[in-house]
């Protein structure tokens, strides 16, 4: 059954917004580490540059729930937020032009970022819900990540070839000035197309729920467990992630052609997988999907340092998109489990507050360990194994009976692949091997 008009012109529109916000993503937000390096920062700022201003967006998301529901309409703070996160990227585009860092006005543009973003988040989440119907939800969210991620490929390696094409020269910087430039009009493009949205819904804001209200209503379900192991998977993540751009720029001289290449392979795969993690997460459910997907992040710090060779690195990043893919599309479905608007919006902020806080606080972490051991391999080393242990300990919130599940992996594995691999050829390869071998001992049998 097919969707009332309104409904799929409110889907095409949301489309839209998705295009613009992968735009945005992959033609500058994947980019302000090496931004940061371009400017002579060292490998430990120019990382924290990813993580340290969600900080400042985690504590003013706190604020949101109040503000929000003094609000006349949702969908208006929604595309102020989006709007303000868009001109967030005016200070970096003069920072690059004028090629003179400023941290304050680097950490200060970041920090309006995030918590511009993070603010339009916690309205967002429950509006969607308002007009996509649930029982395509899953399909659609499916389909809006994808095209997130082309978007997002289709910016990174835009700017991946006019970096590559300008590095090592005065120029280089002046990519970066356009680049932001582009991120801000697809935003403020993302900005019009949710203006138009939901004319048909109603767009006042729902009773305001409070925060302390969060924990009585948690008590005792399973959304404890989920919710937890959101937070701590991603600041598990955030031990390392920050610092894959200067590992691979600054400690292993990727020229921005490999480094774009690198970048792109992950998009790639979730694109690739997003269908199929769409209808998996439809038949099994969120929690299956999240709890293979806690354990398969898990060694993919330690896959970085196994070696340094570009083919291994991109086969890595196939496995990891899958596995990242699977992630964000089980927490983004994750966020729409509520009873209602207030809680949906009350849960989304406290999530984004803790998440951003988690996620900060995990960067410091990795960057006092970077510092303390040096920019060398062997720093690299420690964070990413520190990132691998600390994602298995997030794991044991969501998978239960984790160390018997690890226990069990090797058994799994090989009935897995004898059922889809070798049962199904049995009759037609193996069975007449092992005819033959039974022929030259003369013991032949009968099948």
């Amino acid at each position: 059954m097919r969707p009332p008009r309104g409904v799929r012109r409110d889907l095409r529109l949301s489309l839209g917004d998705a295009a613009g916000y992968g735009m945005m993503a992959g033609v500058a937000e994947v980019y302000l580490p090496a931004f940061g390096l371009a400017l002579g920062l060292s490998p430990v700022a120019a990382g924290l540059i990813a993580s340290a201003p969600m900080l400042a967006g985690g504590l003013l998301q706190l604020l949101a729930p109040r503000a929000i529901a003094r609000m006349r309409s949702v969908r208006r703070w929604i595309v102020a937020c989006v709007a303000v996160q868009g001109l967030a990227f005016a200070p970096l585009l003069v920072v690059a032009l004028l090629g003179t860092p400023s941290m304050p006005v680097l950490f200060g543009a970041a920090s309006l970022y995030w918590a511009a973003g993070m603010a339009a988040s916690a309205a967002w989440n429950p509006w969607m819900a308002r007009i996509v119907p649930q029982r395509i939800r899953g399909r659609f969210f499916g389909r809006r990540q994808g095209l997130v991620q082309t978007m997002m490929l289709v910016g990174l390696v835009g700017a991946g070839f006019a970096l590559h094409s300008f590095a090592g020269t005065a120029h280089v910087l002046h990519v970066y000035a356009a680049m932001f430039g582009v991120a801000m009009l697809a935003r403020l493009g993302s900005a019009l197309m949710l203006a138009r949205m939901g004319r048909g819904v109603d767009p006042r804001p729902r009773r305001r729920m409070r925060f302390r209200s969060i924990p009585p209503r948690l008590r005792g379900t399973p959304r404890v467990s989920l919710l937890g192991y959101i937070v701590a998977a991603l600041a598990a993540a955030a031990i390392s992630g920050p610092f894959l751009t200067p590992y691979l720029l600054d400690h292993e001289q990727f020229g921005y052609a490999s480094y774009t290449a690198f970048t792109a392979t992950i998009v790639l795969a979730k694109i690739a997988a997003l269908p199929l993690l769409g209808r998996w997460l439809h038949r099994s459910g969120v929690r299956r999907v999240l709890s293979t997907c806690a354990l398969a992040i898990t060694p993919i710090p330690i896959l970085w340092i196994a070696s340094s060779h570009l083919g291994w690195l991109l086969a890595v990043q196939v496995y990891a998109g899958v596995a990242w893919a699977g992630f964000e599309l089980g927490m983004l479905m994750a966020l729409f489990d509520g009873d209602d608007d207030a809680e949906r919006t009350t849960m989304q902020s406290a999530l984004s507050a803790l998440q951003a806080i988690g996620t900060a606080g995990a960067s410091f972490v990795g960057a006092a360990l970077l510092g303390a051991v040096g920019s060398d391999h062997s720093g690299y080393a420690a964070v990413f194994l520190l990132s691998a242990a600390a994602r298995l300990a997030a794991a044991v919130l969501l998978v239960r009976g984790l160390a018997r599940t690890l226990a069990r992996l090797p058994v799994v594995a090989v009935t897995r692949a004898w059922t889809l691999a070798i049962r199904p050829w049995g009759g037609t390869i193996v069975r007449p091997i092992v005819d033959g071998l039974d022929r030259l001992r003369g013991r032949d049998r009968e099948p």
